[in-house]
């Protein structure tokens, strides 16, 4: 089963999407309330791609995605932040992301977003 990691220290809004992910697009979730567990989980289980949020606890999103850039330049991270601000979407471009979504906009239009996110990188699942 093609496996994602939500990495997401809003309960609600985790649960909101793994059930979006399980649900429609058949995905295996795993899920991580900060970045340190989001990097640990990361570690053990190897998923091809990640919902990352930006603001966490113990270990922010732009953290955990440097360490996981350490490892590996391949597997698909969108993040997902409340910033609309253009310089923090440039550092996450530059550290690689595929794609990222400001959760205001992901909630209004989640299931076609993702749908588009999924189709964009289904490379990740092959």
């Amino acid at each position: 089963m093609r496996k994602v990691l939500i990495i997401e220290d809003d309960y609600k809004f985790r649960v909101l999407l793994r059930r979006l992910l399980e649900k429609k697009f058949h995905l295996e979730v795993i899920e991580a309330g900060d970045g340190a567990e989001g990097l640990e989980l990361y570690k053990l289980e190897s998923p091809r791609m990640i919902f990352l949020d930006i603001s966490m606890p113990n270990m922010n999103g732009l953290e955990c995605l440097a360490k996981i850039r350490e490892i590996d330049q391949i597997t698909s991270v969108i993040v997902m932040t409340c910033m609309n601000n253009r310089e923090c979407v440039k550092a996450m471009l530059d550290m690689g992301v595929s794609d990222y979504v400001v959760k205001t906009d992901f909630v209004i239009s989640l299931s076609d977003r993702i749908y588009d996110i999924i189709e964009k990188n289904k490379y990740c699942f092959i």
